[in-house]
């Protein structure tokens, strides 16, 4: 099966907690690409999807060999308001099916490739400056690679072709060299989403496949899932560092009028936290409206699935709920402590108030 097309790499960075998106269009002179949704689909106008639509930057630059081929000189960079990047390479690809196996598992965490977007967002944040709100690069990335391919020759059934080719596109998705069992096999092609006959979409968790042409809609529900799946990952991690000191809170042997207070670990960083947690999910959930386009919108669902977001977001909640369960315990604790110490005074001041007349009569 021959095919050519473009692979797209995909790397999602997290910048901070948000970017405001005038002030950072006015501090960036590299070439801005005002795209928006193609949308080829039939679709009523009230029904069409609404997006807020990321900055997109187009950056020059030394070409990244991976293995033979060369990256496109010209790196496009999305900049989301939730403080997200998404940094996208292009790579020209044509040949047979099989040799693109070799390069999805040369491209698994790719160092030049990471390298050179690490470099890239290292500049971009400090031309971004105030723009940025609380601004911090975070370690996490996420990368992703996207197949974006046409048969050789027309085909009327896509799907069919694809069957045909089963094990071999399996192994692309899963960058897996060797062979794959059938139920390996029968999962890296569960999710999978067509609007014509000839077009197919193949989502798996580190890769996906896009037979046809103009899918460029697609491609921006994918680079969605990719930043919703980072912004969870880094909030996640900051729930547990979170979790981690409320446990030393709790557990750490403090002196009695150390107890009447909450502990070094505020409820004030809980409810920072907490708001944004909320910030964060409906910036990364709801950035795009996709319920009046059903097919994007059963393709994000598709991509939802593969990247497991119900499960990151059921996770981040829980975690919340512990640190605000732990928090508010302690927060009672130290409540009841000021009372019982409350109490003591006032029955001190009773007791005082009763013997001192009578220290005073003996005194006479």
């Amino acid at each position: 099966m021959r095919v050519q097309g473009t692979c797209h790499v995909l790397l999602a960075f997290d910048l901070g907690f948000a970017v405001d998106l005038d002030r950072a269009d006015a501090r960036i002179r590299d070439p801005k690409l005002r795209e928006q949704f193609a949308n080829p689909r039939r679709a009523p106008e009230a029904a069409r999807p609404r997006s807020r639509h990321p900055l997109r930057v187009a950056q020059s630059g030394p070409r990244v060999a991976v293995d033979s081929l060369h990256t496109d000189e010209q790196v496009r960079v999305m900049i989301y308001e939730f403080a997200a990047a998404v940094v996208a390479y292009r790579i020209p690809i044509a040949g047979d099916l099989d040799e693109l196996v070799g390069l999805a598992s040369t491209l698994w965490d790719h160092p030049g490739l990471i390298a050179d977007g690490t470099r890239r967002m290292t500049g971009l944040l400090a031309a971004l400056g105030d723009a940025v709100v609380r601004p911090e690069l975070s370690p996490l990335i996420e990368d992703y690679v996207v197949f974006e391919v046409r048969p050789g020759e027309p085909v009327a059934d896509v799907a069919a072709l694809v069957a045909a080719h089963a094990p071999t596109v399996a192994r692309l998705l899963r960058a897996e060299p060797g062979p794959l069992s059938a139920e390996e096999i029968a999962d890296a092609l569960a999710q999978r989403v067509a609007y014509r006959p000839d077009e197919l979409l193949l989502i798996d968790w580190s890769a996906a496949l896009l037979i046809g042409t103009d899918l460029v809609d697609e491609r921006t529900v994918l680079q969605l899932g990719l930043v919703e799946l980072l912004q969870l990952r880094v909030l996640d991690g900051q729930l547990d560092r979170t979790l981690d000191e409320a446990y030393l809170a709790v557990t750490r042997v403090r002196p009695w009028w150390g107890r009447l207070r909450v502990p070094r670990v505020e409820l004030e960083r809980l409810s920072v936290l907490a708001a944004d947690a909320t910030v964060l999910f409906e910036a990364a959930s709801s950035g795009m409206k996709l319920l009046g386009d059903q097919y994007l919108a059963r393709l994000y669902r598709s991509v939802s699935a593969r990247f497991h977001l119900d499960e990151w977001e059921r996770g981040v909640e829980r975690k919340l709920a512990g640190v605000g369960a732990i928090f508010a315990k302690l927060e009672s604790q130290a409540s009841g402590r000021r009372f019982e110490l409350l109490e003591i005074v006032i029955i001190v001041l009773i007791a005082m108030s009763m013997v001192l007349p009578f220290v005073g009569l003996a005194a006479h």
